[in-house]
């Protein structure tokens, strides 16, 4: 039976007399309102926003390895927990993990970026598996509102079709029931 070790007591630790914030015993970390992040993200280029994302995951990730290191192979449910944890200690919002078949399909609900924030979100989930779990993934956004984004954790060769059809007009559902057709190992949830 897999333990949780994630504990947000004493996540963030604010030093005002240093004039400092640090997350988990790391280094700095600033403190900025969404609606300039947002802004951010709008004016920028999406790779270098998805750049800064993937950045800002793999320092998530680093922690959760850390974390995860006495466990050996932690289950899936201890993963999604860990990662849930990282993305509300950033403020993204709250995540959850929906199965479609061999598909993993990360919901985060009330990400307080709106559409400008995909990538960084993207980018982020991205960063933190590979940090955490050596595992590349490619996180393709399926759906938007203002405050709810779905992405599927998938290969580049997957990503690369889910592109294709969901341009062609068709329903990410449906995408991701001609995924399961897909070779082996092409959607994170896949088998080895």
């Amino acid at each position: 039976m897999d333990i949780s070790t994630f504990d947000p007591s004493e996540a963030v630790v604010f030093d005002l007399n240093r004039g400092q914030v640090t997350l988990d015993g790391g280094g700095p970390v600033l403190l900025l309102g969404a609606d300039v992040v947002a802004a951010a993200c709008a004016q920028l280029d999406a790779n270098v926003v998805r750049q800064l994302g993937h950045a800002l995951g793999k320092q998530a990730g680093a922690r959760m390895r850390a974390r995860l290191a006495a466990l050996g192979a932690p289950s899936l449910e201890v993963m999604v927990e860990q990662l849930a944890g990282e993305i509300s200690l950033r403020g993204f919002g709250a995540l959850a993990l929906e199965r479609w078949g061999q598909a993993l399909v990360v919901r985060i609900e009330g990400q307080p970026l709106g559409p400008q924030g995909q990538e960084l979100l993207g980018g982020f989930l991205e960063g933190a598996l590979l940090a955490s779990v050596d595992r590349e993934v490619t996180a393709l956004a399926l759906e938007r509102s203002a405050q709810s984004l779905r992405l599927l954790l998938c290969s580049k060769a997957a990503a690369a079709r889910m592109k294709t059809w969901l341009l062609a007009g068709g329903s990410w559902g449906d995408a991701l029931t001609a995924l399961h057709q897909a070779p082996k190992n092409d959607v994170v949830g896949g088998r080895a």
